[in-house]
């Protein structure tokens, strides 16, 4: 039997389309052994870990209005704000540690201080979510005992690596879009250094895939058009059903390959 691992990557506001993926899988019951989950993809792929249904998660995250998790790592957060924001995570998860959730959970953040990926699968969870999610340039890098980590797409945005050896297939959601930035005319400083990143990032995608057989993974890529620059519900509720319509087009892949 094929031992299924779910990756869920960083990308932002895009990363609530993998809340439409999620929808898809619950509803062909294709059940998952283990997760792992990048920056914004570790939020999600935590509140999955520990049970919460995907309609559940949307509710909290629009609710929520979602912005209140890009504030994880922002260097000028204050202790109570990010008290608050803990609990609120931890409150809706039902868990505090890894060993709380209901299926095996992987994060991953770049350690800068020795120039790694670092792997996080125990202890505390909101610790490992506040590292993951600290887009450098952006926030703060975050410290953690003697040692700073900034957002895990830096060396690995689609994470299915730090997967168990035992996890020997992969549903692979990856939310950017690399196109989209070469197709702009644009050449403002923000905009090159955007095109940088995703270039880079999409490199990494690509060699970190050639990692695998292409019979072992299905890859699900929504097609997102997000122009605002904090989007509202409507828009929201919008990139979900467009991860809902990117999964439904790869069901008769999963089954084939996966035989679920």
């Amino acid at each position: 039997m094929p031992k299924i691992g779910l990756v869920l990557s960083g990308g932002g506001y895009k990363a609530l389309a993998q809340i439409g993926v999620l929808k898809v899988l619950d509803r062909y019951k294709i059940k998952v052994d283990a997760a792992a989950g990048c920056s914004m993809g570790s939020i999600l792929g935590v509140f999955y870990a520990a049970g919460r249904t995907p309609d559940e998660i949307e509710d909290f995250v629009i609710k929520q209005s979602f912005r209140s998790f890009l504030d994880l790592s922002m260097s000028k957060l204050g202790i109570d704000k990010t008290k608050r924001l803990q609990r609120l995570i931890e409150d809706f998860a039902r868990a505090k540690r890894f060993k709380d959730l209901k299926i095996p959970m992987y994060i991953n953040a770049t350690n800068i201080s020795k120039q790694r990926e670092a792997v996080f699968s125990k202890g505390e969870l909101f610790q490992a979510i506040r590292a993951s999610v600290a887009v450098p340039g952006i926030f703060a890098p975050v410290k953690i005992k003697n040692d700073y980590y900034v957002d895990g797409g830096v060396l690995n945005n689609i994470p299915f690596s730090i997967l168990p050896k035992n996890i020997n297939r992969y549903i692979i959601i990856d939310v950017i879009d690399y196109g989209r930035l070469s197709r702009s005319k644009k050449m403002s400083i923000t905009n090159l250094m955007e095109k940088s990143i995703v270039l880079m990032m999409e490199q990494m995608t690509k060699l970190r895939l050639e990692e695998i057989d292409k019979k072992d993974y299905v890859i699900i890529k929504p097609v997102l058009d997000i122009r605002q620059i904090i989007p509202n519900e409507k828009k929201f509720r919008q990139i979900i059903r467009e991860g809902e319509r990117a999964a439904l087009k790869k069901i008769p892949e999963i089954r084939r390959k996966f035989d679920v």
